[in-house]
C-alpha cells in the first residue's frame, strides 16, 4: 500500500516538473501555426506567397513571420509588401466567406455589415450596387473592437457610380461596418461587398533538397533584422513563386521547441531604436518571472499536499502495527 501511494506520488511530481518545464519554454512566447512550402527543385532566391489564410494567424504587421529551415535554423527574408507583377502592376486577394447584411434606417442612414470567418488583413473594398445607376454618398468605414458591440472607426469614404472600389487603409479584423448617408435619396441597393488584401510575399534564398515551413502566430515576436536587405540586387530577374500550404495548429510540444529555439537567439530580435528593445526585454522578463512564480508555487503546493497525505499514512501504520 506504502510503495503504490509512493509511485502515485511520485507520478504527480513529474507531471507537475514537466508542467513547470512547458510553462518556462512557453514564457518567451512562441508560434502557433505552420506552413509548409513546395519542394525545392534548386539553389536559388524564390518568392514565396502569403495567401490571406495564412496572413490571418499573423500578426498585423507581419513581424512574426518566420521560415523554418534544415537543422531548425531560422532562414533569412525580405518581406516584399506589397507584390507586384513584372510589369509593376499591383496584385490582389479576394478574402472568402463574406457574409453581407445591410438595414436601412429611418435616420436617413444605411448600415452594411460584412462578417467574416477570421479576421483578415483588408486593403480594399468593392461594392455591387444594383441601383440608382448614378449616385455619390459620403460613408464611414467601422471595424469591430476588442469587444462584441465595440466599434472603431478607420476613415470615411466617398461611394461614387465610376469608382466602384475604394482604399480602406490596413486593417486586421472579423467585421466591418459601412455606415452610408443618404441624405434624401432613397438607400443603395447593393448586391454584393467584397474586401481584398495587396498580395505580400516573401523574398528568400532556399536550398534544394530541403523541408521548409512558414511558421506564424506569436503576438510577442517582434520583426527580425537580416542582412539580406542590403542584397536585394541579387534578385534579378523573375523568380520562381512558392506557395506555402494551408496553415496547421502547432501542438505543445512543437510549441515548446520553437519556444527554446528562439530563446537560443534565433534570430536574434533588434526593435527599432534602443528604447524600445529595452522596453520589449524588460516586458518578457516580467512575464516570464511572474509565470515561472506562480509554476513554482504550484509545485511547492503539491509537495506539501503530497507530503500531508504521507505523514498521514505513516502515522496511520504505525498505529495499527502497534495495535
Amino acid at each position: 500500500m506504502k510503495t503504490r501511494r509512493w509511485n502515485r506520488m511520485k507520478g504527480w511530481l513529474m507531471a507537475a516538473c514537466m508542467g513547470l518545464a512547458f510553462s518556462q519554454a512557453l514564457a518567451q512566447g512562441s508560434f502557433t501555426y505552420k506552413a509548409t512550402l513546395d519542394t525545392i527543385t534548386k539553389d536559388a532566391f524564390y518568392e514565396i506567397d502569403l495567401p490571406p489564410g495564412l496572413v490571418a494567424k499573423c500578426r498585423s504587421d507581419l513581424a512574426d513571420l518566420r521560415i523554418l529551415g534544415p537543422a531548425k535554423r531560422f532562414v533569412a527574408y525580405v518581406l516584399k509588401n506589397p507584390s507586384t507583377t513584372g510589369d509593376g502592376e499591383k496584385k490582389y486577394a479576394v478574402l472568402p466567406g463574406a457574409v453581407m447584411v445591410q438595414k436601412d434606417s429611418g435616420n436617413k442612414h444605411s448600415y452594411i455589415d460584412v462578417e467574416y470567418p477570421e479576421a483578415y488583413l483588408i486593403d480594399w473594398m468593392a461594392f455591387v450596387i444594383r441601383s440608382p445607376v448614378y449616385y455619390r454618398r459620403k460613408a464611414q468605414v467601422l471595424a469591430e473592437g476588442a469587444c462584441a458591440g465595440e466599434w472603431v472607426s478607420l476613415n470615411e469614404i466617398v461611394l461614387e457610380s465610376n469608382t466602384p472600389s475604394v482604399k480602406i487603409g490596413n486593417v486586421k479584423t472579423r467585421r466591418l461596418r459601412i455606415d452610408i448617408a443618404n441624405e434624401d435619396n432613397a438607400p443603395l441597393v447593393i448586391n454584393e461587398v467584397a474586401c481584398f488584401q495587396s498580395s505580400r510575399s516573401l523574398l528568400a534564398y532556399l536550398q534544394a533538397g530541403s523541408v521548409y515551413e512558414l511558421l506564424a502566430g506569436d503576438a510577442q515576436a517582434t520583426a527580425p533584422d537580416y542582412d539580406l536587405k542590403y542584397f536585394t540586387d541579387s534578385m534579378h530577374g523573375s523568380l520562381k513563386e512558392l506557395a506555402p500550404g494551408p496553415p496547421q495548429w502547432l501542438d505543445a510540444r512543437e510549441q515548446a521547441v520553437l519556444a527554446g529555439i528562439q530563446a537560443a537567439g534565433q534570430p536574434a530580435f533588434q526593435p527599432a531604436d534602443t528604447a524600445d528593445r529595452h522596453k520589449a526585454i524588460a516586458g518578457r522578463k516580467d512575464r516570464s518571472r511572474l509565470l515561472l512564480w506562480a509554476s513554482l508555487l504550484a509545485v511547492l503546493l503539491l509537495l506539501v499536499y503530497f507530503s500531508i497525505k504521507m505523514v498521514k499514512a505513516i502515522a496511520q501504520k504505525d498505529t495499527h502495527d502497534r495495535i
